[in-house]
């Protein structure tokens, strides 16, 4: 189950840090989560299973456009369809708002999330290299189309 995560207690944004850090051994304080959730400067979307949280997805606002600062499922429930369902809450909230672009950046050796990205109209625009450990990170970004 997907729930949006508008307001910030110190409870959720220490589950938020404990999650990216599972997954990616980095993370956001939590206090700074709690802080930028609750000024609307950052969104998350948690997936829950059994009143566990096993998948997030956390994004920042900048001006016109939205940047997707982590996208994450802990390793025992991954290729089950959650961050596609993750993904398309934010393709929904995207879609509704005023925002203009969506960026991210992933590890180029991720062909499961750029598959992902790419099957969601994201589109790959430049790379940064060594933006990981060792690792370049691929842009990739989708633009409100207006027809």
């Amino acid at each position: 189950m997907i729930e949006n995560v508008s307001l910030c207690d110190l409870k959720m944004s220490k589950e938020l840090e404990e999650i990216e850090n599972e997954i990616f051994t980095t993370a956001w304080p939590s206090e700074t989560i709690k802080q930028k959730i609750n000024n609307k400067e950052f969104q998350y979307w948690v997936y829950k299973k059994n009143d566990k949280l096993v998948a997030y997805l956390g994004v920042q606002f900048i001006n016109d456009f939205i940047e997707i600062l982590g996208i994450g499922v802990i390793e025992e429930y991954r290729m089950n369809g959650i961050a596609g369902e993750l993904m398309n809450e934010l393709l929904d909230f995207f879609n509704k708002s005023s925002y203009l672009k969506i960026i991210l950046e992933v590890r180029e050796s991720n062909d499961t999330a750029k598959n992902l990205y790419t099957k969601l109209g994201f589109n790959k625009i430049s790379k940064r290299k060594n933006y990981y450990k060792n690792e370049d990170a691929d842009i990739y970004l989708k633009e409100k189309v207006y027809v």
